[in-house]
């Protein structure tokens, strides 16, 4: 059970399959309350903001902030979202405003991702890294960068990982996410060597301790580790092969939800 002045926050993710929002400790980020549902793509960007104007009221209860987890880059300057790769109609849309409006509380809009590096790094998988790289392999494909509790970010995000082009000129994203998969670009074990392929040459660059694996695709099993771990080994520089952990991640599909709702708490 949690205190009664413990303080709540809602975790918010706006996904390209599923829009989640989480009444969440503050302090902890854990849901004590979720409401999912599956994201209709043709509806587009309006069909998500009806279901949050139905998800959100019945979870406001003691609730003193809301964080954002955003499905694609965000202008962290203004709580915009600059564009959405899966779903249309978010580009350059006032996601913060829109949320202040509605609920009358203050808003921390980021970046999807980063909320699950965060959530990762402070309290999941990395929790006591000092340097904490973290990846999803799902819908899309994206990075976080945590050092010291901090994430690494800069104006319209930071950490593309899925946007790395390889040598034949497509991104990782068009060839290992969960999308390509099902699109028969790829298959499970082809996107686990694709994407430890280009993990090996961040790994080459950043030297990270901990690097946390997420995302449906990553949830396969063997198939997807297997080639990923190999293709890291191989190309990644050897004098670091000792000094990496792959971990997978604890949070599973709340991941998004729990970061944001850390990112909140600070706020609050």
């Amino acid at each position: 059970m949690f205190s009664h002045d413990a303080g709540m926050v809602l975790g918010v993710e706006i996904g390209g399959t599923k829009t989640q929002v989480g009444r969440c400790d503050a302090r902890t980020g854990r849901p004590v309350e979720l409401v999912r549902r599956a994201v209709e793509r043709p509806a587009g960007r309006a069909g998500i903001l009806r279901q949050l104007e139905e998800m959100i009221p019945p979870l406001l209860r003691g609730v003193t902030a809301i964080g954002v987890g955003f499905g694609g880059p965000v202008d962290l300057a203004s709580g915009r979202a600059v564009t959405s790769h899966q779903i249309a109609g978010w580009d350059w849309f006032p996601v913060r405003r829109w949320f202040e409006r509605r609920f009358g509380l203050p808003v921390v809009v980021e970046n999807d991702t980063n909320c699950a590096g965060f959530a990762e790094a402070t309290r999941g998988a990395g929790r006591g890294a000092r340097t904490v790289f973290y990846f999803n392999v799902g819908t899309g494909v994206g990075g976080a960068l945590v050092r010291d509790g901090a994430l690494y970010n800069a104006r319209y995000g930071a950490m593309e990982f899925g946007h790395m082009r390889r040598d034949d000129g497509r991104t990782l994203e068009s060839v290992s996410s969960g999308l390509a998969i099902e699109q028969g670009v790829s298959t499970v074990r082809e996107s686990g060597r694709y994407v430890g392929e280009m993990l090996a040459n961040v790994i080459t660059l950043l030297n990270p301790d901990v690097v946390v694996v997420g995302g449906g695709v990553a949830q396969a099993g063997r198939p997807f580790w297997e080639p990923m771990r190999a293709a890291v080994r191989e190309r990644v520089f050897h004098v670091f092969r000792r000094n990496y952990r792959l971990r997978r991640a604890r949070f599973g599909q709340v991941v998004v939800v729990v970061g944001a709702a850390l990112l909140a708490g600070r706020r609050a």
